[in-house]
């Protein structure tokens, strides 16, 4: 077989990879709103707080702001440094009905300081289900029945969601969709969105974690996941060990998030995310980045490629064939990320040209994270630092 013709045969198979992205972006479920409950449980909310000046009120003024009830909040003021004590002193003023401010607890050995917080506040809570958010989200006034609906409806134990994501800087626009996007690759959605998917499928989204109280306890709350970095997967996945079921959907229009602020944070956050995701990922995660680097650098690669073999033999028919299916390729990833920026991050289509040079920085992000713990370095945040 002429190497025209075996690029044309590699850049079809691409052309498939891609159209089976453009089916599973359609498959994941969204939160409905006005959401239908059929019970409306006690719910308590818990936000790990660690520094969260510029966050902290925004997210309390969403929680607070919810229209369910009954309902709780629980911040746990995770030693912080900076104004967030001082601002949520004030909101535990005027709110003294609702919402609960604790101290946290000293974080032992061997526990990553997330799950701390999160237990330590779990404690605290008298809901029979725990609604688990980061303190940077914004909740929506329906996210509670929401969630509770989505629940009810598909007899959920955990339920967890992807926000909306405010992308502001270059580097919050040129990586996260690609590292979202990764995340989804390497934990298909087909199989996920079965409430009994293997446990090893199964993905979630520490962000906003809706869990039933009993089945919580029953597995003995986030000390199983104590010194996990990536604890949101890996305590959804540990509930799905257990028999109970676990549950994905969109909530864009129920809950935003900014997760990081710029280059710095992103490298900082990312790379925590990449040196711990091997073990919950797997050779899945190997995988994953093969996918996603054939799905938007191999289109680029191939046309450059087909376009050398057709000037240098322009005679050659499969010259052209190769053009042409190499051509295709680049049409659908542009188009695939074009619809991904406008959906996903109300961003302009334009975008998604720029996303084969994002997913280039997020490998760079995931070599130095992984290199960091390879020679004992650990990763660092929240001026934490953690060695694996």
């Amino acid at each position: 077989m002429s190497v025209s013709l075996l690029l044309a045969v590699f850049a079809l198979w691409v052309v498939f990879l891609i159209v089976r992205d453009f089916q599973r972006a359609r498959r994941l479920p969204a939160l409905q709103s006005p959401p239908a409950l059929s019970s409306q449980p006690f719910v308590s909310i818990v936000i790990p707080a660690r520094n969260e000046a510029d966050n902290i009120a925004r997210c309390l003024d969403g929680a607070l702001a919810q229209r369910y009830a009954p309902y709780e909040v629980i911040v746990v003021d995770d030693g912080s440094t900076d104004a967030t004590p001082r601002i949520l002193h004030d909101y535990a003023i005027r709110f003294s009905d609702r919402l609960t401010v604790v101290t946290g607890r000293p974080l032992p050995r061997g526990w990553v300081g997330k799950c701390n917080a999160c237990l330590h506040g779990a404690h605290h809570g008298h809901g029979d289900w725990l609604l688990f958010l980061d303190a940077d989200t914004a909740p929506q006034p329906d996210l509670i029945a929401a969630l509770l609906a989505f629940a009810q409806q598909r007899h959920l134990d955990l339920v967890s969601v992807l926000p909306f994501n405010e992308l502001r800087t270059w580097s919050e626009q040129l990586v996260l969709p690609v590292f979202y996007q990764f995340a989804l690759t390497a934990f298909p959605l087909q199989r996920n969105l079965s409430a009994d998917a293997p446990a090893n499928s199964v993905l979630a989204n520490g962000q906003c974690l809706l869990v039933r109280a009993d089945a919580y306890w029953s597995l003995g709350g986030h000390e199983i996941v104590k010194d996990k970095v990536l604890e949101d997967i890996e305590f959804a996945q540990a509930m799905r060990r257990a028999g109970y079921r676990v549950g994905l959907a969109t909530a864009f229009g129920h809950l935003r998030v900014r997760m990081y602020h710029n280059l710095a944070e992103v490298v900082q956050g990312l790379g925590k995310h990449a040196a711990a995701g091997r073990r919950a990922s797997g050779w899945r995660a190997f995988w994953a980045v093969l996918r996603m680097s054939l799905t938007l650098l191999a289109p680029w690669l191939l046309g450059v490629a087909a376009l050398n073999h057709v000037v240098t033999q322009p005679l050659a028919w499969h010259g052209g064939l190769a053009l042409v299916a190499a051509g295709g390729a680049l049409a659908l990833s542009l188009a695939f990320w074009a619809q991904r920026y406008r959906q996903w991050y109300a961003l302009p289509g334009r975008m998604g040209a720029l996303a084969a040079l994002g997913w280039l920085i997020y490998l760079f992000i995931v070599v130095r994270g992984t290199l960091q713990v390879l020679f004992r370095r650990g990763v660092t945040w929240k001026e934490r630092v953690y060695s694996s």
